[in-house]
């Protein structure tokens, strides 16, 4: 009687709160009920790089759910970047002719798409399939997941192993070329919640780069979590240091990826149940 009265409190719990995520980087298999719609903000902060660099990616996401198993999402990307340098691709030369400060930004649109198929409110496990596509004036992305999790009344478990796929095009000489990129990663995240409506946890992301059939690095970020939710909006906060290099190369030699990633990140992420 007891397993089953704490059964329906949780169902009760992650149904009437209409999001679908407790953590910032790793997705859980639940989707939100037929007709409820999330709007999301996320803001993220990277810094820390072998020479001076700053960014700030902005995401703003329209999430509806399509059915009880099936939601769909559009996504508009800004990324604005503050740079004083360039290094080689050995990652340890610097460009000496650059002075001051140069500015990037850029936009992408993104669709999502996540279908569940085993519920983890009924199951031991919860599975979804999820795929993100992205459209840049200069690349094309679609990012793959499959998604496990696992939780009671206290404790939530997520896996996912995604990959990101991605054909990027510049102009050399003149020409215009193309080149192809793969980042499979690992994100694993726990969390223990202290309240029904608050959680704190950890999040860990193994980000690797495959660039046409080279592997480059292997990237190693672990960092705690925040999660809070009230009836209409909820709030994500993680912290995510670099920790280690696990695949050393002529790219990226030393005990972290300084040269292509930032040694800390920092997320932020709103959402509201319109």
């Amino acid at each position: 009687m007891r397993l089953f009265i704490t059964t329906i409190l949780v169902f009760s719990f992650f149904s009437i709160n209409a999001q679908d995520r407790q953590f910032a980087r790793t997705y859980q298999s639940n989707t939100l009920q037929k007709g409820s719609v999330d709007l999301e903000v996320w803001s993220t902060y990277r810094t820390g790089r072998e020479y001076f660099y700053k960014r700030i990616d902005s995401r703003i996401e329209f999430e509806v759910g399509l059915t009880d198993k099936l939601q769909t999402s559009i996504y508009l990307n800004t990324s604005h970047s503050a740079f004083g340098a360039s290094l080689d691709t050995m990652g340890g030369i610097a460009d000496t002719t650059i002075d001051g400060i140069s500015t990037e930004s850029e936009f992408s649109i993104s669709s999502e798409w996540k279908l569940n198929l085993l519920n983890v409110n009924t199951s031991p496990i919860g599975l979804a399939l999820y795929t993100e596509f992205t459209f840049a004036p200069n690349e094309f992305e679609i990012e793959n997941k499959i998604i496990l999790d696992t939780r009671n009344e206290k404790n939530t478990f997520a896996l996912n192993l995604s990959n990101e796929y991605a054909i990027k095009f510049e102009v050399a000489k003149g020409k215009k070329t193309r080149s192809w990129e793969a980042e499979p990663e690992i994100e694993n995240a726990y969390m223990h919640f202290l309240k029904p409506n608050l959680g704190i946890g950890l999040e860990m992301v193994n980000i690797n780069e495959i660039e046409n059939n080279k592997w480059n690095f292997s990237a190693l970020y672990a960092g705690p979590t925040l999660f809070y939710t009230a009836s209409n909006y909820y709030i994500i906060l993680n912290i995510l240091p670099q920790l280690a290099n696990l695949h050393k190369t002529d790219d990226a030699p030393n005990n972290l990826v300084l040269n292509a990633r930032e040694k800390l990140e920092v997320r932020l992420l709103l959402g509201f149940n319109l």
